[in-house]
């Protein structure tokens, strides 16, 4: 049975909620986007596919029936069971996501929610965010490149919704960013970084960070690899850093490092790194190999415009 055609059943009496409740039934990640657009979506396992989509449409339309949803009435403007799309109006966002995604929660016992929030919408949504629901959310996204994100405004999302494995900022930050409120993620993105400082870098506490438009030098960098050789950044498995359009100058950037180049003995040559869901291959045949002070392997590799450090786990993948 399909996630629409579950929650379509869980509407049909209380018995029948307890039941699907009692079957232990989990569902994948439940997305909620809103600004330019209102949806709660789920897509498959691997996210290649959407299986469920509620869109609260910016164009009202007229109502031809109603979702009964934790104990409330919320109305439907059509559904297309072969696309799995249910269509509500868009002045019903607001309580409508809360209900919907608490008579989710009845019905599944795993879920986890992934949030994007317009930042152009904060102030309406900041009552919403107030209901424990929210806490459910693993991974966030502060949306809007034209926006600033401001502090205030970062520790309330962050507060409210307390995601659990990471964050995605699109925003630009404020001059007086407090950098040191997002470092503890373990899924960190941020394609503005802005002027942090190599000293914030320093206590990143990420597994994977992906870390654009910044301000490092070749100099830096290699400032950041002498303190992982030196046992510090533990966590820290991949750190990607763009704005390397050209070759960097390797004389700097491995300045009194110990490094050999790429030995088949020692590591494949592909690195895969798992964000969420999706997996990407690093081809490191290029990459330069040294070792911190416990043993473990790192390769910095150029490639594109990105200069990726990674931390073998596993130095023969599949």
């Amino acid at each position: 049975m399909e996630i629409m055609e579950i929650f379509e059943l869980s509407q049909v009496s209380r018995r029948t909620l307890n039941y699907l409740n009692l079957a232990r039934i989990s569902v994948e990640t439940v997305n909620i986007v809103n600004g330019s657009a209102d949806k709660i979506m789920v897509f498959n396992r691997s996210c290649t596919e959407r299986v469920f989509l509620i869109e609260f449409l910016k164009t009202p339309q007229p109502v031809v029936g109603q979702m009964k949803v934790n104990n409330i009435r919320i109305d439907v403007c059509s559904k297309d069971a072969a696309r799995k799309i249910i269509n509500c109006n868009s002045n019903q966002f607001g309580y409508g996501v809360v209900h919907i995604l608490a008579h989710l929660n009845k019905i599944f016992y795993r879920m986890d929610i992934a949030l994007g929030i317009e930042m152009t919408t904060l102030n309406a949504m900041r009552g919403i965010l107030c209901y424990p629901i929210f806490r459910k959310c693993y991974y966030m996204q502060f949306r809007g490149e034209n926006e600033t994100l401001s502090n205030e405004d970062c520790e309330y999302l962050l507060e409210k919704a307390q995601p659990a494995t990471g964050i995605t900022i699109f925003c630009k930050l404020s001059p007086d960013f407090n950098y040191k409120k997002i470092l503890h993620f373990s899924r960190l993105r941020v394609p503005n970084l802005g002027k942090m400082p190599l000293e914030d870098l320093k206590v990143l506490d990420s597994e994977i960070a992906n870390l654009g438009n910044h301000q490092f030098t070749e100099t830096d960098i290699n400032e950041f690899l002498h303190h992982w050789i030196k046992g510090n950044s533990r966590k820290l498995r991949r750190l990607k850093l763009d704005g390397f359009k050209d070759t960097p100058d390797w004389d700097i950037l491995l300045k009194d490092i110990v490094y050999t180049e790429w030995n088949p003995r020692e590591r494949g040559r592909y690195y895969k790194s798992k964000y969420t869901v999706e997996v990407e291959t690093i081809d490191c045949e290029n990459g330069m190999d040294f070792r911190n002070k416990d043993g473990e392997l790192a390769t910095v590799v150029h490639h594109l415009e990105f200069l990726d450090f990674l931390i073998w786990n596993n130095r023969f993948p599949e």
